[in-house]
């Protein structure tokens, strides 16, 4: 059934460049278990669903709209590739971190570089 929550789930995972495996790996269950909920031989229970939701970031609600208002709701998810939201976030963490760093070593350079004052 092409509108199947299974389905929906598919079209998003391959979107985001997501294979089964890191879908799998991301739930904590095997990737053979995961492929069975895309091919609907397994429906998720709600806190399966809320996990997928989260991973693929888009809200549950998703996966129960009309074609249509899906498209319009994937035009406004962005695109990590195979890089999930948390770790995206994390990066944004590392990089601010660096750039504090950064700004110390400039301004420890620029003290080493003011002539000291003779008495």
């Amino acid at each position: 059934m092409k509108e199947s929550i299974g389905y929906r789930i598919r079209k998003l995972r391959e979107q985001k460049d997501y294979t089964q495996d890191n879908m799998g790996a991301e739930l904590g269950i095997t990737a053979g278990a995961y492929a069975k909920i895309e091919r609907d031989e397994t429906d998720p229970s709600a806190k399966r669903l809320m996990q997928i939701a989260e991973i693929l970031g888009v809200e549950v609600s998703y996966f129960f709209q009309k074609t249509g208002s899906n498209q319009q709701m994937l035009d406004k998810i962005p695109n990590y590739g195979i890089a999930s939201q948390q770790d995206v976030e994390q990066l944004g963490v590392l990089i601010a971190s660096l750039r504090r760093d950064i700004e110390k070593i400039k301004n420890e350079l620029s003290a080493l570089r003011k002539p000291k004052s003779k008495k």
